[in-house]
């Protein structure tokens, strides 16, 4: 959650995480399938609880001040985000061996007293969830991931058409004009993620993205603002 609070602090229009679906059906703030690389806890986070998870120490690792710090669940997230700031889920299912639409059916009970779908995009690189998240909740707004091996060549728009999605979201270095321009004809909102300095945000900008993440947001801001 510290890092969620210093992006606000930083002028941050949106957040983007990363969420995976727990042993007991709930959704936790975590980009691996281990807990190990990013905190002193052990185990795969399918496997585990959400009370197992959450006594792991997550802040330790990256500084002293940090110490204690717990792994959030989607929940908690939620429940702290300013009214005025958006919201990108990116839902991680790989190495789960259970059904996407049971993975897509958790999302939405988390979701069920969400109200500004307007600020909220639900992300993946599981076609399969997204499919599921769409008829679960028709009303969300969703971006299909590009799989720089699996979508080789692929056009965003073929790849928004099997997915159900709004937006197509690629990584800085796999982002070419012909995506951006295919995006515009069918009528895609186009991300892009890895825009950590001026050159590479002049140069997505330049190619016409609507939106970027990075891992500094008051540097974007401020080369927003010049």
């Amino acid at each position: 959650m510290a890092a969620f609070r210093k992006a606000v602090e930083q002028g941050a229009d949106m957040i983007e995480l990363d969420v995976r679906t727990t042993g007991d059906g709930k959704l936790v703030v975590h980009h691996d399938r281990r807990l190990g690389r990013t905190s002193d806890g052990h185990g795969r986070v399918r496997d585990l609880h959400m009370q197992q998870i959450q006594s792991a120490d997550a802040g330790s690792w990256f500084g002293n001040r940090f110490a204690g710090e717990q792994i959030p669940s989607l929940d908690d997230v939620l429940q702290w985000l300013p009214e005025d700031m958006g919201l990108n889920v990116e839902v991680k299912t790989d190495g789960d061996p259970r059904p996407r639409w049971f993975i897509a059916a958790v999302f939405a009970g988390s979701m069920r007293h969400w109200h500004s779908w307007s600020r909220l995009v639900v992300s993946s690189f599981d076609d399969q969830f997204l499919v599921h998240l769409r008829s679960a909740i028709p009303s969300v707004t969703t971006g299909v991931l590009l799989s720089p091996v699996r979508d080789a060549g692929a056009r965003p728009s073929v790849l928004a058409r099997r997915a159900g999605a709004a937006v197509f979201i690629c990584s800085r270095s796999r982002l070419r004009k012909r995506h951006v321009r295919d995006a515009r004809m069918h009528g895609l909102a186009v991300a892009c993620y890895g825009v950590n300095t001026a050159e590479q945000f002049r140069l997505v900008m330049r190619r016409g993205v609507d939106a970027v993440m990075t891992d500094f947001p008051d540097r974007i801001v401020r080369y927003r603002d010049t």
